[in-house]
Parts: structure tokens; sequence; C-alpha cells
């Protein structure tokens, strides 16, 4: 009986823990007249990036994190690499700052006169990227894949495992 309860706690808590774990929302679609499976190669053409003031934060080192990672995850689906190819893949990075206002109202004063005011004002930045993939069909120049994702940055940068481990799981709907 005391094992039976052990196995179930250690099931219960093993649960738990997978609950919390946290996976990147993907938004993709694909266009039904098109197959996916008949296509054998690919480019990838990378943004450019123009000298204006909104692109600032816009890291070139990941845009070249990101092509490489979006060239070996096809690569490892089969398809082939050629710059005559029947599918161009088009990636859009954006970088976005929100600035969020928190109040501790605290348990402190009163509302009169004499009044004694506990709140404590915070302002918590955080930034947000956004990358979009589009995958063109080249005879036609119609959009046939599309996947978007929208992610808190990590404190650290993206180093190229963590941009392979984004893009493979961005890419996972491409067939």
């Amino acid at each position: 009986m005391q094992f039976q309860i052990k196995v179930f706690l250690i099931v219960l808590i093993f649960l738990g823990l997978s609950a919390c774990a946290s996976s990147v929302a993907v938004q993709s679609d694909f266009d039904t007249q098109y197959d996916l499976s008949s296509y054998k190669t690919f480019s990838v053409i990378t943004p450019s990036l123009e000298d204006q003031e909104k692109e600032i934060s816009i890291n070139p080192i990941l845009i070249q994190r990101i092509a490489r990672s979006i060239e070996s995850t096809l690569l490892n689906k089969g398809l082939s690499k050629s710059d005559d190819s029947e599918l161009s893949v088009r990636f859009y990075l954006g970088s976005k700052r929100e600035i969020e206002r928190s109040s501790d109202l605290g348990g402190f004063g009163y509302y009169s006169y004499r009044y004694f005011d506990s709140r404590d004002q915070r302002y918590i930045r955080s930034d947000n990227d956004e990358i979009a993939i589009r995958v063109y069909d080249n005879e036609t120049g119609d959009v046939i894949w599309y996947a978007f994702t929208r992610l808190k940055r990590p404190s650290e940068q993206y180093n190229q495992s963590s941009v392979d481990s984004l893009v493979g799981e961005i890419l996972s709907s491409f067939n």
C-alpha cells in the first residue's frame, strides 16, 4: 500500500511539473491548393534592415541565426537549398517594448484630510519579439504557408541552439 501511494505521489508531482512547462504559441496556416510535399528546393531571403529608428532594436546577428536555423530545419525535412528554387522562405522579425504600471495598495492609510499613503508604483518593462515566416511558391508568387509567434525576450540574448529550438518548433507543422 505504501508503494502505491509513493508511485501515485511521484506521478502527481511529474504531471504538475509538466503542466508548468511553457511552450511557444505558434499560429500557422497553409493554402490547401498547394501540395507542400511536392516541393523539393528552397531559398531563404533574409530581411533587410533599413536605417530607421523603429528598427534600431533588431539584432542583425539574430537575423543571421534565424536564417541558418531555417536552412538547417528545412534540410532536415528533406528539402535542398538552391538558387533556382521552387520555394522562397522569408521571415520577418519585430520587436516591441511594453511598459506596464503596477500599484501595490498595501494596507495602510485612510482617505481623509490626513492621508497616510503606502502605495508603491512600479513600472515594468518587457521586450517582446515577433517572428513571422512566410513560404512562397516561386512560380505563382503566392504565400502557401505562414507561421507567426510572439514571445517575451529572454534575459540573456538568443544563442544559436535556442534559435534552432524556436525555429524547429515554428516549422514543425510545415510538411
